[in-house]
């Protein structure tokens, strides 16, 4: 749990330990909640699965030191929409953002995230191997996510469109 990016499943537990009690794990999993209980770290059940976080009072103090804090909101949008696009030209990119995803495309090249091939008076963007790797995930999993997020924003925006 510590390591995964998201929720885990019961299931997924189940398979990832080799336990094949679901109620002995979900046993373990409670015997762990108490057992990090007044620590820094806790575990907590989500609708989503189990998870094992910071807990919310220490996390101001600590969040410099988490996983992708050296990328700005900036960064993601456009590693967001490369991710979505891909392979998208970078002319494309600085269209939708604006001039400030120049920066942003030369950071994410620099941290080997993104790789750019020349393509007349552009250039191409894609994903790296270093990408999958820096996230943990696959970047086709990754690609599954934003479709499934863009397409609850289309509904939640035509849902408050409609009147009641």
């Amino acid at each position: 749990m510590f390591m995964s990016s998201r929720p885990l499943t019961t299931e997924e537990i189940s398979r990832i330990t080799g336990i094949g009690s679901l109620g002995k794990i979900e046993e373990r999993l409670e015997e762990l909640r108490k057992e990090y209980e007044g620590r820094g770290f806790e575990i907590v059940r989500s609708p989503e699965g189990w998870v094992m976080e910071v807990r919310s009072e220490i996390l101001p103090k600590v969040s410099h030191l988490a996983r992708y804090s050296d990328l700005s909101g900036g960064h993601k949008r456009t590693l967001a929409l490369i991710a979505y696009r891909e392979p998208v030209k970078q002319s494309e990119i600085v269209r939708v953002q604006g001039n400030k995803a120049y920066a942003y495309i030369k950071f994410l090249l620099k941290k080997g995230l993104v790789k750019s091939e020349k393509e007349g008076r552009t250039r191409i963007l894609t994903l790296t191997k270093e990408f999958e790797r820096y996230f943990g995930e696959d970047k086709e999993r990754i690609k599954e996510m934003l479709e499934q997020k863009a397409a609850n924003v289309e509904i939640e925006a035509r849902d408050s469109e409609t009147p009641d």
